[in-house]
């Protein structure tokens, strides 16, 4: 792929890189923007609170992965204005006020122009859900296991004293699924990935630094 620069020339001499395509995925593109809008947004389902700051290029990773996902598994999911709008208010309570009008201000952008990021990572979501979201066995003993080598010890390096077993047993059994899930959706993603065509433009990321 033939790197693709947008540039916007303020001084003479001293081009300055507005835009550029970083990613192809399967022929459609990816510009620098959309990656840096899901970065400054901290948009994806990757993202939680308290998680360090992820950068442009793990940005552009989950991106592409969220993309291929949609794009060849090819599933008419709807995404509704309430899950959008359920979403955006999600992203809008990790930033002050101020801050979350800066952004927007930064972009030029109004919240409406997110809405397609939104439905992006909800169809993703749903994908996922569709395919892992039931179905994930967990054995008593993995329970057990869990229970006497990550629950008592984690509890008690807290100073609170650990829930019998009994007690305690749903929510590692929630748990544990949520992870096995998570870890054969890893894998059926990168699977995924490697029937696609990716192309990046490492120049793109380069010049955005």
């Amino acid at each position: 792929m033939a790197p693709v620069l947008l540039l916007l020339w303020l001084h003479p001499g001293q081009p300055q890189v507005v835009d550029c395509i970083v990613a192809e995925v399967n022929g459609k593109a990816l510009t620098l923007t959309d990656v840096r809008i899901l970065q400054e947004f901290a948009i994806g389902p990757e993202h939680k609170d308290g998680d360090p700051p992820v950068t442009l290029r793990q940005t552009l990773e989950e991106a592409i992965n969220r993309r291929v996902v949609i794009d060849l598994v090819r599933e008419d999911i709807e995404v509704t204005k309430k899950e959008a709008d359920d979403r955006l208010l999600l992203w809008k309570g990790r930033f002050e006020a101020e801050q979350w009008q800066e952004r927007l201000a930064a972009y030029g952008l109004q919240e409406e122009a997110l809405r397609p990021y939104l439905e992006e990572v909800i169809r993703y979501i749903k994908t996922i859900d569709l395919r892992f979201g039931r179905g994930v066995d967990v054995s008593r003993q993995d329970i057990e296991r869990y229970y006497e080598e990550e629950y008592r010890p984690f509890e008690r390096s807290l100073g609170r004293e650990p829930k019998p077993l009994v007690q305690a047993a749903a929510e590692i059994e929630d748990r544990l699924k949520s992870e096995k899930a998570g870890q054969q959706a890893t894998t059926w993603v990168r699977s995924l990935r490697a029937q696609a065509e990716v192309r990046i433009n490492d120049r793109c990321l380069e010049q955005a630094r």
